[in-house]
């Protein structure tokens, strides 16, 4: 049975979620986070997330891709703290149907549930998730999507990140699609790639737009809330809110979360690199990025934006991308899609 003060906290929560206070409404269940909890109350709070998440998304159409994915999330860390529970199993199939009916793409190549039971890649990757978890449950509050109050974010294990993108060439009308793979740097660039990663899994990137172009100098993208360069944010928290140094996450909200520049890692902007775009201000970067064409090489970004991979095969694809029409700024006349990214 969940204890009194869980059981009151989610109360709270869905009251305030009812009244469309969703920041309060995490805020309460972040509050109540204790690594000491039951396995029964975790599971409890990580769900409520899902919920409040999930009634966002419902409720306001602007922000309901980015919502549910979070509420999915939130739901599959719940299934892999008690995999039994069947009130989790429910809402999260009910969210992955209201998910498909919006054409809200999941990002993973195989279905984890069906007839609201496990798939044998369900299964699979339900194991090899709880591993990762064993490796950072002691983290507490980072079990919720965005409410990391711990300074070690979570890892992800693999370094390739494959791209599959969808553009219109300058020359011809017809719509290419194409991959890219991308070989990440996590002894470099550590902050940089697990924030990359877990957006990468998360699903954050998928169906999102690549929405400045340079020819003979970059293609950029990673924009998951705006799609017009103006948002996107860290994945946990890694010491930085919009570029100031905090002390704990509870000084801003998960969306002003922002990197610590790794600048200084070794690495330059080779052509066929990405890096991750930030302000003129030092650790402002977030999720947004961009690749490197093969016909550029923009070292006068060394030492101020971060490298943190290697395209390692479809390089000439970046190099196509850049050479797109655009309009005002910088933006593709016809639209260039990262219809998904997979840790491979």
């Amino acid at each position: 049975m969940p204890s009194t003060t869980v059981k009151n906290a989610v109360a709270k929560s869905k009251d305030l979620m009812e009244d469309g206070d969703y920041a309060a409404a995490l805020s309460i269940l972040r509050d109540s986070w204790d690594s000491k909890l039951s396995k029964g109350d975790q599971m409890l709070l990580v769900r409520t997330a899902g919920l409040v998440h999930m009634s966002r998304g419902q409720n306001d159409e602007s922000v309901r891709r980015q919502a549910w994915k979070e509420s999915r999330k939130s739901f599959e860390r719940a299934q892999k703290i008690d995999p039994g529970n069947k009130e989790t199993r429910k809402q999260l199939n009910a969210l992955m149907s209201m998910m498909d009916e919006a054409n809200i793409q999941v990002g993973r190549g195989f279905s984890i549930f069906a007839n609201g039971e496990p798939t044998p890649f369900g299964l699979l990757a339900m194991f090899l998730s709880g591993i990762v978890l064993l490796a950072v449950f002691g983290q507490g509050r980072d079990l919720i999507a965005g409410w990391g109050d711990d300074d070690t974010p979570v890892s992800l294990e693999g370094d390739t990140v494959k791209f599959t993108v969808s553009y219109y060439p300058q020359i011809g009308g017809q719509k290419v699609t194409s991959e890219i793979d991308i070989q990440l740097y996590a002894d470099l660039a550590p902050s940089h790639v697990s924030s990359f990663l877990q957006h990468v899994e998360a699903g954050f990137y998928d169906q999102t737009t690549f929405h400045r172009i340079i020819d003979d100098f970059m293609i950029q993208g990673g924009d998951f809330e705006n799609s017009d360069g103006t948002g996107g944010y860290a994945a946990s928290f890694y010491g930085y809110c919009n570029g100031q140094q905090e002390a704990n996450a509870g000084a801003c909200s998960y969306t002003q979360y922002t990197l610590p520049d790794e600048a200084d890692n070794g690495l330059q902007h080779q052509p066929c690199t990405i890096s991750m775009a930030k302000t003129s201000s030092p650790n402002t970067g977030g999720s947004q990025f961009f690749l490197i064409p093969e016909d550029s090489t923009p070292s006068w970004l060394d030492g101020q934006h971060t490298v943190f991979g290697t395209i390692i095969a479809g390089c000439e694809a970046v190099t196509s991308i850049s050479e797109v029409p655009t309009g005002s700024n910088d933006r593709p006349t016809n639209p260039v899609n990262l219809e998904s990214a997979v840790l491979l």
